[in-house]
């Protein structure tokens, strides 16, 4: 039972480590309001900046559900900036960072 407890503790420490990568993250990126596939591409870039900070930690269920959570909050940061009223006709860049 000693064994199972220690095992535990490496996933929760595990876990952690994922956790704080996940929320430091910061993106940079630039888009066209006007564009939907300039601002696909910009989701998508995040997504992709994501997978790979987190790509050694993946598989565990509370690791996939917390970065599925920060991928939906950076698209909805993407989506409002998009939809915002500025009229500015320029490619709006936003750094976006979670914590």
């Amino acid at each position: 039972m000693r064994e199972d407890a220690k095992t535990l503790f490496v996933a929760s420490e595990d876990i952690a480590t994922a956790l704080n990568l996940l929320e430091s993250i910061e993106v940079e990126i630039g888009f066209d309001c006007d564009d939907p596939e300039s601002i696909e591409q910009a989701m998508l870039a995040v997504e992709e900046a994501i997978n790979t900070r987190l790509s050694g930690h993946r598989g565990d269920s509370r690791i996939e559900s917390a970065i599925l959570r920060v991928k939906l909050d950076f698209r909805c940061a993407i989506l409002e900036q998009a939809s915002s009223d500025d009229d500015d006709d320029e490619a709006i860049g936003i750094v976006h960072t979670v914590h």
